[in-house]
């Protein structure tokens, strides 16, 4: 369970009033598509964070229930005397459906998924980073002259530290995050602010930054270069030399912990889920200090649990998800826990 999530409100058309609000698991709606007209509609879904970020999905679709009715027995223009008896064809809603396609949730779906792997080439991809240089410099050269093009490293640095180095890393070598020193999505001022606003995948959006913020925040990641944040990301993975020390009760309590509290969102196989991240298989809980500070005190979305539980569970649930689903990175102590409330 998302315990940052307020409320889901699920919109039908131009409708100012919702068709559902949901406040707790599991964020169901079912809509029954014989009770509004045959063919185009939006559903508008709209997230609301109890930090006040809100998301918001728009999914368009087509009812089509009934074909058009039908006379049997009577053919337009036949001339006719005395009684007629003719027949009124319609469509049956219980009748299946022929054809192919996706739903509506496949659908969406489907988008992420593309969307997410267009994001992951451009950012990534050796070759992506010439087309980025061809098809977005002429952009980027006539925006220069207006104030999200002109940003302020300084003043970006800061908003950096604010709100992107506790995924990203201190120097934007790459965490729970992607690195994003050097990465060739930052030359790409419109698809930067874009990610930036809306969030992307494991991302969350930052709609609160202003145009200048972004593009302040674009320009100090410029400045960073690919090389400069390398070295503080090799320092920072430590190797996992204590891994067999782990105690397997504490392993046991840990388990229990996680499924209480974190498997609803990083699921009971540390797969991930949406903006959560998966935690199998990465290699960022290496960084003990970096997985301690965000159980204690969360990310947006993800709720702190600094209050809920104590130094021994705080640490049980490090050291669970630091030693499952193909991880090896040793305990964590409650000594170290409670050096960093």
């Amino acid at each position: 369970m998302n315990q940052n999530i307020e409320r889901i409100e699920v919109f039908l058309d131009e409708s100012k009033e919702p068709l559902q609000v949901l406040t707790s698991p599991p964020f169901k709606v079912t809509l029954d598509t014989r009770q509004i007209p045959d063919g185009p509609h939006t559903l508008r879904v709209v997230t609301t964070f109890k930090g006040g970020q809100v998301e918001e999905e728009v999914i368009d679709f087509e009812v089509d229930n009934l074909p058009s009715p039908f006379i049997d027995g009577l053919d337009d223009g036949q001339q006719v005397r005395g009684p007629v008896e003719f027949e009124v064809v319609t469509g049956d809603y219980a009748a299946p459906k022929t054809g192919g396609g996706l739903s509506i949730v496949g659908a969406v779906l489907s988008a992420v998924l593309v969307l997410g792997l267009v994001w992951f080439y451009f950012a990534f991809a050796p070759s992506a980073k010439e087309i980025v240089k061809e098809t977005g410099a002429a952009p980027v050269e006539e925006a220069a002259a207006a104030p999200a093009g002109a940003g302020d490293a300084a003043a970006g640095k800061a908003v950096y530290a604010a709100q992107c180095a506790s995924c990203h890393g201190a120097n934007a070598e790459g965490g729970f995050g992607p690195a994003l020193a050097g990465a060739p999505i930052v030359e790409n001022a419109d698809q930067f602010a874009s990610i930036v606003k809306n969030g992307l995948g494991a991302m969350p959006p930052f709609a609160q930054l202003s145009d200048q913020e972004i593009a302040d925040l674009r320009a100090y990641l410029g400045s960073l270069g690919g090389g400069a944040a390398e070295a503080p990301k090799e320092e920072a993975a430590p190797a996992p030399a204590a891994a067999a020390a782990v105690d397997p009760a504490v392993m046991s309590e840990g388990e229990n912990l996680y499924l209480a509290s974190c498997a609803g969102c990083h699921q009971p196989n540390g797969a991930g889920v949406a903006t959560f991240p998966a935690l199998a298989g990465n290699k960022n809980l290496a960084d003990k200090d970096l997985v301690i500070d965000r159980i204690l005190n969360g990310k947006v979305p993800m709720p702190g649990f600094a209050g809920q539980y104590d130094d021994q569970q705080i640490a049980a649930i490090a050291t669970y998800i630091r030693n499952s689903w193909g991880n090896d990175f040793g305990p964590v102590s409650p000594d170290e826990v409670a050096a960093k409330r």
